[in-house]
């Protein structure tokens, strides 16, 4: 993960726009950005020693998040799996910036 200047991440890699009732997201992510209201986070995955670890609970402490709210991964670590609950508005969602 890189910064710029402005302590804002770089989208080196590209970014992924997450929508949807119940959509789900396999891959490396660096930082998650929450685009318009009645997001619903489901869960959120860290890999440690090959195995996908829930660390929901780590980052937030209410699934309905706030518009533009910044997640990124502690210790140098990457997400590398993002659920959006079923009930989650079709026209709104996650901005995820994408890992190496």
């Amino acid at each position: 993960m890189a910064s710029n200047l402005m302590g804002e991440l770089v989208a080196n890699n590209g970014t992924y726009f997450l929508t949807g009732s119940g959509a789900l997201y396999s891959g490396r992510v660096d930082q998650i950005i929450v685009r318009g209201t009645g997001v619903i986070l489901k869960r959120l995955y860290v890999t440690i020693d090959g195995e996908q670890v829930q660390v929901t609970n780590d980052y937030i402490g209410s699934n309905n998040v706030p518009d533009g709210l910044r997640i990124t991964p502690k210790n140098d670590a990457v997400f590398t799996g993002i659920s959006l609950d079923s009930d989650s508005a079709n026209n709104v969602g996650l901005e995820l910036v994408l890992s190496a």
